[in-house]
């Protein structure tokens, strides 16, 4: 055992002369540590007191502790005090010259820069001067779980964000897969590390699905509406090669991801046609001047909004309509789908939701309408419910007291079905202005135009007794003249 323990004390010994060859006895740390252990060792640089204090003990304990203090402070004469003007900064990547790829999120680290943070163009800025310690160790600032508060000691505002979000609430639960700045950071995501906006793109677009899609530990229900992201709109423009089209966190937002019930989250169901708008400027503008908009501004959590339609990664299912809805309205259920009625259809077949705000049924308010199905199959809920001029639709739904009343778009090549659309606008002018002034006097009255049984008939009759009469009147005339000239 003696043998053993020789051994380890002549490799140590070996290590150790390995470090410290070349050194000479005035160079050592102790030495040093002499005078710059001093609480009240300080110099004077640009009118500022700098101290020079070296702590023992951090210096003891960071990862640089077995290290002289030569084999970083080089080029200087330690018999001469000051030793050196202007004195030589420890260049760290004397050793460490994997840094700056390690460090994507500085890239300008070992660039000195005047003007800008130290922590971007050196590495003392972050890991400090004497005390630097490991990454790895859970203890200390520049671990992963304190990048938050270590980060934020210079982007306060991203600080500020991120304390809000859902991945600092997640990383506060000790959740192991919570994202931190490091985490993020280290990938090509900021215009800093990719100026060509749309591979920036992609790379936040792989970002973020490399843990909400990819990652089976971190998936939960809202994963499940990530599986068709690459064939929806958003996600296939991105891989045609357009630049412009939306990912991840230009709807979510970058530091500050919060979940839908925070008031200022950016997918908060009030929020969300300002999150789409920023693209869709003019279709937001529509929408905001529609009933839904409006109602969802004064905070109607009924109200629909983009992604009630649109869905929000492009698998939204189909809400569900009672049978009874498809039988009272005559509807088929194939074309709601097709024609994308579906979704107005539930909510306006919905009688509890539409007696909370006095609004008719889609059976009720169509109960006037001729040949339903034949209209169903071919006209859509927007056709006659929003202001447009065909074929360019319009997000700008309009109550019903202002909808626009489009039958002679298709009706007016054809007089029979023309005759047909007074119905209702004869039902609507005698409640509004009585039976006499509504129907006979408001316009020319032509039989059948009105839709009134009682004065069709009543006409047909006059008519048929005037044609009798005359008829009467023609054969008595010849009999009479036949006589005379007998």
């Amino acid at each position: 055992m003696n043998k053993f323990y020789r051994i380890i004390f002549l490799i140590s010994s070996f290590l150790s002369l390995l470090i410290n060859i070349n050194v000479s006895s005035a160079q050592k740390s102790e030495v040093c540590l002499e005078c710059h252990s001093d609480p009240d060792i300080s110099t004077e640089r640009n009118g500022k007191t700098i101290s020079l204090t070296v702590k023992k003990f951090s210096l003891a304990k960071s990862v640089h502790g077995k290290l002289e203090c030569v084999n970083c402070h080089v080029g200087f004469d330690p018999e001469v005090v000051p030793h050196k003007t202007p004195m030589t900064q420890p260049n760290c990547m004397n050793c460490h010259k994997d840094a700056p790829s390690k460090h994507f999120f500085h890239q300008n680290m070992g660039k000195p820069n005047p003007g800008t943070n130290p922590a971007y163009s050196n590495c003392k800025g972050c890991h400090g001067n004497h005390e630097v310690s490991s990454f790895k160790s859970a203890f200390t600032k520049t671990h992963f779980t304190n990048s938050t508060n270590f980060c934020g000691g210079c982007h306060k505002s991203e600080k500020a964000a991120h304390l809000k979000s859902q991945h600092f609430v997640a990383l506060n639960k000790n959740n192991p897969n919570a994202p931190t700045c490091i985490y993020c950071h280290s990938k090509p995501v900021t215009k800093a590390n990719e100026p060509d906006l749309l591979t920036m793109k992609r790379n936040q677009e792989k970002l973020c699905l490399g843990c909400h899609l990819n990652n089976p530990d971190i998936q939960s229900k809202y994963a499940k509406t990530l599986v068709s992201y690459s064939t929806s709109v958003h996600g296939a423009a991105i891989s045609r090669g357009n630049p412009n089209a939306a990912v991840c966190v230009d709807c979510h937002g970058t530091h500050d991801l919060q979940n839908t019930e925070s008031p200022t989250s950016h997918i908060n169901q009030f929020n969300i046609p300002d999150v789409c708008g920023k693209c869709h400027v003019s279709i937001a503008q529509e929408y905001g001047s529609s009933i839904h908009g409006f109602a969802l501004k004064k905070g109607i959590k009924d109200s629909p909004g983009c992604t009630y339609c649109h869905g929000e990664h492009n698998i939204r299912p189909l809400p569900n309509v009672p049978p009874r809805v498809f039988e009272e309205t005559h509807i088929k259920h194939t074309t709601i789908v097709r024609n994308k009625m579906v979704y107005c259809v539930a909510c306006h077949s919905d009688e509890k939701l539409m007696k909370k705000y006095n609004i008719s049924t889609v059976a009720k308010a169509h109960d006037w309408l001729p040949n339903k199905e034949t209209h169903w199959e071919t006209v859509r809920c927007v056709d006659c419910h929003s202001s447009y001029i065909p074929p360019n639709l319009s997000h700008n739904i309009l109550p019903p007291e202002k909808t626009l009343k489009k039958c002679e778009e298709c009706h007016a090549q054809n007089s029979l079905l023309m005759s047909k659309l007074y119905k209702h606008e004869k039902i609507t002018s005698r409640e509004k202005f009585g039976f006499i002034n509504g129907t006979i006097l408001s316009d020319a009255y032509v039989i059948g135009t009105t839709r009134n049984i009682l004065l069709d008939s009543l006409s047909l009759i006059i008519f048929g007794l005037i044609c009798i009469g005359i008829l009467l009147h023609a054969l008595l005339r010849w009999y009479f003249n036949t006589g005379k000239e007998k």
